[in-house]
């Protein structure tokens, strides 16, 4: 769905419930202007402005932003069809042989996490082994043991990562759900916090902050008792939980409070954190804090803020693929606000020698490359249109 598209839904929704653009405008909080270039498809609006658009007109940010997923049978395209079929039709799909054991099935999310965290190809690959993933995890919660309901916690934990970053809301909250119901099951503290970041998460990307800022205290709450007598897989689970509420206190209006959690707790912990040892699914560090700083500054529009923080930022030192293309997709959203279209262009080629695939997939970055085609220079108007024709976005 490209920004044309979302203007119509915009114009659609505010027309339904007979709203002047000067309405919309003014409860909103920004110009009659911005809405008119916004409902023209000549601007992109940030993701918090559409889900304050969201909130004012009474429906879900997904009714704007959402795009139909793509089941196409082009390269680079996987179909979503059997995740689909392994997330709703499990029990038709189990057969009656012996499940996985729980070590064998957890090194398997573990490589397949590696492979979404760091391969350029990481939707095909990721997609391709998922429903797999799923059904064998289903087949191994059957004997009711501790194990295999930790396994499953962190199937789902890495199944609600894909679908946020394929707009799939419907899919990330069934995702977090399960997690969170596995984890309880296998009565472990350390699953049960990172099922509260997923829920969390969950309920960020559907545009819930407040609950998203409970959720994450709550499990900051449940979990802090554990941390000292844990590793560092505790700490960095706390660490998460502590963005989490950061930008959920952000996102929910209290942006101070955002910033206060970063500046202190987040960091604190930060420098808890062994450089030397990288395994965790939510890579905690030093740099993970940096990057939610320019990003909570990003959710608050503050586009100056995020260029200014994004210069000390070295995304080289985060092993997470996800982590570095999120950054850089602030900094390309960042560079259109400010109307540097030349820095938008550079840092989306960055992106795609990072993950080709980051723009057949993320809504907003085809979003953004649709309306840079519209307004290109004749300067570098061919590459533009280059880069929009290698992931078939409507110029």
């Amino acid at each position: 769905m490209h920004d044309a598209n979302t203007g119509d839904a915009i114009r659609r929704e505010r027309e339904r419930r007979n709203m002047s653009t000067i309405a919309l405008a003014t409860r909103v909080g920004c110009t009659v202007r911005y809405v008119e270039l916004v409902e023209n498809g000549r601007r992109t609006p940030s993701l918090p402005m559409l889900r304050e658009i969201a909130k004012v007109l009474g429906v879900r940010t997904a009714i704007l932003v959402g795009e139909a997923p793509r089941e196409t049978h082009e390269p680079g395209r996987p179909q979503i069809t059997d995740v689909e079929r392994a997330l709703f039709a499990y029990r038709t799909l189990i057969q009656d042989v012996e499940p996985p054991t729980a070590e064998h099935l957890a090194e398997r999310v573990t490589a397949t996490r590696a492979t979404w965290n760091a391969s350029p190809h990481r939707y095909t690959e990721t997609l391709r082994v998922l429903p797999g993933l799923i059904t064998d995890t289903e087949r191994l919660v059957r004997d009711g043991r501790r194990a295999a309901f930790r396994v499953a916690a962190d199937t789902y934990s890495l199944t609600r990562s894909v679908f946020r970053l394929l707009g799939r809301l419907d899919l990330v909250h069934l995702a977090a759900e399960r997690s969170m119901r596995y984890a309880e099951e296998s009565a472990d503290p350390l699953m049960i916090a990172l099922a509260h970041v997923n829920l969390g998460q969950a309920l960020l990307s559907d545009g819930m902050p407040q609950l998203a800022y409970e959720t994450a205290l709550g499990g900051i709450e449940e979990f802090e008792p554990h941390v000292g007598d844990g590793g560092q897989r505790h700490i960095r689970a706390l660490g998460s939980l502590t963005l989490t509420a950061a930008t959920s206190a952000a996102l929910a209006g209290d942006r101070e409070r955002g910033r206060e959690l970063l500046r202190t707790d987040a960091r604190r912990l930060a420098e808890r954190v062994d450089a030397s040892d990288v395994y965790d699914p939510l890579f905690f560090s030093p740099t993970n804090v940096a990057i939610h700083v320019c990003g909570l500054e990003y959710d608050a529009g503050n586009s100056e803020s995020v260029l200014r923080y994004s210069e000390d930022v070295d995304i080289s030192t985060t092993p997470s693929l996800e982590r570095r293309t999120t950054h850089l997709s602030h900094v390309v959203r960042a560079c259109e606000d400010t109307g540097d279209d030349a820095g938008c262009l550079l840092h989306l080629t960055r992106i795609e020698r990072e993950s080709p695939e980051e723009l057949d997939h993320r809504t907003t970055l085809r979003e953004t490359v649709h309306s840079l085609v519209r307004r290109a220079r004749p300067s570098w108007a061919a590459e533009v249109r280059r880069l929009a024709g290698r992931h078939a976005i409507p110029c």
